[in-house]
């Protein structure tokens, strides 16, 4: 009796122990403390009732002369996942159109966005967080299934408790943006790799596209993510059809391709008609975002002030609650109820020699992915240019120390620090003497 309820604890502790990672998550999204863009997240959610409410796809659709010129910037560069889940989630709520507010106005402020109807109500914006929430929340499974197979069971938990303690991952993932989603079909988005480079049949390679783009469609920066699976699953491709295995491989990984574009093209109608053009016009618009950005706030003087600033958010992690300074009075109430409370998560680095701590474990994960003989060669290539395309764009492309940029870093670390710590573990009790009773 006492063997079968062991073995019952044992096969059902990870469903239980995602329960609560889940859980955990969860729990603390009403306490996020507010961020701006999180009313022009539900703002952009109007789009979810010209197509879906309205059907009226001229609203959404690009227009040379469009009849509302910020809702198409908006909508070109921003993912379009999360608009139309906060618009299906304030749906669901009993919330009418009438009920969504207006962009943030960033050129004014807390109460000039109060009066004008900038800023969403509670009940609003708690419906609008959910979806981003959940994803999050489900993001953790997936971490769970990516650590067991780089580093078996012990892996697989540490990973997954990293990434639902961490506490920028936590703070973003809770609020009404990109990120919850972002995190999720980034993360999927390696795990359908993994199955495709299993499997390499048609099954393996229409999940991979739709995952692909639907990952493409949760935020532009998962391009890199998506670039790099893809891009090791066409190398393997090569190299099997080169050494006679059958073509049907090339077949399925071209099924993928195609339906990651189609995916992404159908669920973003700004880039419908000219989507070449529109990609070229899309990366202007997000160079000069960035470029106001930096001029706005200051950024990154030097290469060096890069990877110091990449090391503190990757390393450190502690929350960045605004990037505007006068936030901070905006806020400032709760940010300290949500800092007082369990839900805020746990910075692993914290402090310099937690710090510099993760960073070995990191060193040593990636050490033990090149000699993982768990995993085959293409998996190992699919996991260690993944996490080398996220960490070096991540540092290269950021040109301003805003923690949000460098959310996509956060699960290579996990992933990496883990299978240090359980391959460390490891290596420490091969060399322990054996005790003899």
């Amino acid at each position: 009796m006492e063997a079968r309820r062991s073995s019952l604890i044992i096969q059902y502790l990870p469903a239980l122990w995602l329960i609560a990672l889940a859980t955990y998550i969860l729990a603390g999204t009403p306490l996020a403390p507010f961020h701006g863009d999180e009313s022009t997240q539900i703002y952009m959610s109007r789009d979810y009732a010209y197509q879906f409410l309205q059907h009226d796809m001229s609203r959404i659709r690009y227009s040379n002369s469009p009849e509302n010129p910020a809702e198409q910037y908006l909508r070109l560069i921003n993912g379009a996942i999360n608009k139309y889940l906060i618009g299906l989630a304030w749906h669901l709520g009993g919330f009418q159109l009438s009920d969504v507010n207006e962009q943030w106005d960033w050129g004014a402020g807390w109460d000039y966005n109060q009066r004008s109807g900038h800023i969403p109500t509670e009940g609003l914006l708690l419906a609008a967080r959910w979806p981003s929430a959940l994803l999050l929340a489900a993001g953790a499974a997936v971490m769970f299934a990516l650590g067991r197979m780089l580093g078996g069971p012990p892996a697989a938990y540490l990973a997954s408790l990293y990434y639902a303690l961490n506490p920028p991952l936590l703070l973003n993932g809770r609020r009404a943006m990109m990120e919850g989603s972002a995190a999720f079909f980034g993360l999927l988005v390696v795990l359908a790799g993994v199955w495709y480079l299993r499997q390499h049949n048609l099954r393996s390679g229409i999940t991979l596209g739709i995952v692909g783009g639907l990952a493409l469609a949760s935020k532009h920066t998962t391009v890199f993510a998506v670039g790099a699976v893809f891009g090791v699953c066409v190398f393997d491709v090569i190299v099997r059809t080169r050494q006679g295995v059958s073509l049907h491989g090339a077949a399925s990984l071209i099924t993928a391709v195609l339906l990651a574009l189609l995916t992404f093209y159908l669920l973003n109608p700004g880039w419908w008609g000219d989507p070449i053009g529109r990609a070229g016009y899309v990366l202007q618009l997000r160079q000069a975002l960035l470029d106001t950005q930096v001029r706005a706030f200051g950024g990154y003087a030097s290469f060096g002030d890069r990877l110091i600033g990449f090391a503190r958010q990757t390393l450190l992690a502690l929350p960045q609650y605004y990037e505007a300074p006068e936030w901070s009075g905006y806020i400032g109430g709760q940010i300290a109820a949500y800092e007082a409370s369990v839900w805020r998560g746990v910075s692993i680095g914290g402090s310099l020699p937690g710090a510099l701590a993760l960073s070995g474990m990191i060193g040593a994960g990636a050490w033990a992915l090149v000699r993982n003989r768990r995993l085959s060669v293409p998996l190992r290539w699919l996991f260690g240019v993944w996490a080398l395309a996220v960490m070096l764009s991540t540092l290269l492309l950021t040109p301003i120390e805003w923690q949000r940029y460098y959310l996509p870093a956060y699960p290579t670390v996990g992933l990496l620090a883990a299978l240090g710590v359980t391959n460390t573990i490891g290596i420490v009790r091969q060399r322990l003497p054996v005790v003899e009773n």
